[in-house]
């Protein structure tokens, strides 16, 4: 039928195809053996409303159906007799539900969703809503995303942006450069840039929303002061004051106040020699309503990628990383500590918190604030000594700090991992994916999947990931479901 319509018809209707009238969300993830469930708000009063399915996006003219109107939506018809006809709310609501079979033949598929009020004043389709993506996958699984990213991302900074429709995209930056990932149609489009590139950064969001971006090297390996910070308002970075001296393999946390926090790291990043000689002790504190950094009270040794804490009591916990003793610039002894510090802004001191259960370093963006306050750990990376460096290693502890108690407890995880992600579900598990395991130098990588149940306190292997997965971002959208993105293009999103 489409190669008999006008070529102006379809180049008008590509132009103006996913209205976007009303809101069209999905509620559930679509987990194969359950229900999917699509909500509709803000539509018309107590209308027909038309919800369309298909196993392609479009865009399908409606000119084909309704001549007068000049439209497309972003769905194929070829489920056509799979669409529904219901009536919308006095408050312009509505649900769809579809039951889904348990079936490992439907594994990976997609289906592309729209809405639509009708009869419109002169056409059939009165308003159309946002097109919806949905992806399914048995439970406890994963299968490929439909839609690949822009840019290899790895070890990406995530940004949130509520402003956004449907409220579940974010921000991935990475390399300067950054993407949105869209949550209602799970694919990307580009982003900002940076106003300079860098690699081992810190970044902390603002209570405010916006993210701070500290330091670490520049796009020819330099060490750097320079800080920028991006509003998801304005979406857009903007140069802030610059450090008072370069840092890179820092940690940065938001104080209960609206500062920030900065903590150990190195001035140069040449080489290991350098990088550990370069180790810092001191701290700096950013005031983002003054634009302004000053210095804070020094931390209990030199520390290179130690993790940073925000605690649910107010507290904050600079925990683990590579310490470093060095005598009239030259190191003596190297270590990754198991020493940790409370910061008190109060009181503008540290005092120290009992130690670890084991030493680590590098797992900054492997910690997890759980949602009963207590803060885990996990992972990262073991250095035994300076005369051992060349056997830093993966670790499989996963510990769990309790502010309320002050104590640490012990878990192992059924793998060592160092870049991997480390997740809380909904339900309240932890889920840790991918990562590196044995040594640094010689690492193994990982799909592995692990489930850490907080109540039993035991671990359990699940179905793998699609591929190996080091460096890579984990998100829990709104309805439910993990997704799991770079390093590289490829992404998959895992149900539970």
């Amino acid at each position: 039928m489409r190669a008999h319509l006008p070529l102006s018809i379809l180049a008008t209707s590509a132009c103006l195809c996913a209205q976007g009238d009303f809101d069209f969300d999905k509620v559930t993830p679509g987990t194969l053996g359950g229900t999917l469930t699509l909500a509709v708000e803000n539509a018309p009063a107590s209308m027909p409303l038309l919800g369309m399915v298909s196993a392609t996006s479009g865009p399908t003219p409606i000119a084909l159906i309704d001549p007068a109107d000049p439209r497309s939506v972003a769905v194929g018809a070829d489920l056509i007799s799979n669409w529904s006809l219901q009536l919308t709310s006095a408050a312009g609501s509505s649900t769809i539900a579809v039951s889904l079979p348990n079936s490992a033949a439907v594994q990976g598929f997609v289906f592309h969703w729209q809405a639509a009020t009708l009869p419109g004043a002169t056409t059939l389709f009165d308003e159309i809503s946002n097109p919806v993506t949905t992806h399914h996958v048995q439970v406890q699984t994963s299968a490929a995303l439909p839609t690949p990213l822009q840019t290899p991302r790895a070890a990406a900074t995530v940004c949130a942006t509520p402003n956004r429709p449907g409220g579940g995209d974010f921000l991935l930056i990475s390399g300067g450069t950054s993407e949105f990932f869209n949550f209602r149609t799970l694919d990307s489009e580009a982003g900002p840039s940076m106003n300079g590139p860098a690699a081992l950064y810190a970044a902390a969001t603002l209570n405010d929303g916006r993210v701070l971006f500290t330091g670490g090297l520049d796009g020819t390996g330099v060490t750097t002061t320079a800080c920028e910070i991006y509003d998801p308002v304005s979406n857009a970075f903007s140069s802030v004051a610059a450090m008072p001296n370069p840092r890179a393999g820092h940690a940065a946390a938001t104080l209960p106040d609206g500062r920030v926090m900065v903590v150990g790291g190195t001035s140069n990043f040449t080489d290991i020699t350098t990088a550990i000689a370069g180790v810092s002790n001191g701290t700096f504190i950013y005031d983002p309503v003054a634009d302004s950094w000053a210095s804070g009270p020094n931390i209990g040794g030199r520390r290179l990628v130690p993790a940073l804490s925000r605690l649910s009591n107010g507290l904050m916990m600079v925990s683990g990383g590579i310490e470093a003793t060095v005598f009239f610039g030259i190191p003596i002894a190297v270590v990754s500590t198991n020493k940790a510090q409370l910061f008190n802004p109060n009181t503008n001191s540290w005092s120290n918190a009992p130690n670890m259960p084991a030493g680590r370093a590098y797992h900054h963006d492997n910690q997890l604030e759980l949602a009963d306050g207590r803060l885990m750990l996990t992972g990262g990376v073991l250095v035994p000594s300076l005369v051992n460096v060349a056997n830093a290693a993966s670790i499989a502890g996963a510990d769990i700090y309790d502010p309320v108690a002050n104590t640490w407890q012990a878990t192992t995880m059924l793998h060592a991992r160092t870049g991997h992600s480390a997740t809380q579900l909904p339900s309240g598990d932890v889920v840790v994916c991918g990562g590196s395991e044995g040594l640094v130098s010689a690492g193994v990588g990982l799909d592995a999947v692990s489930i850490f149940d907080l109540t039993a306190g035991t671990w359990t292997a699940i179905a793998p990931m699609t591929e190996v997965r080091i460096g890579h971002t984990a998100r829990v959208l709104p309805d439910g479901s993990l997704v799991l993105l770079g390093p590289g293009t490829s992404g998959e999103a895992m149900h539970f």
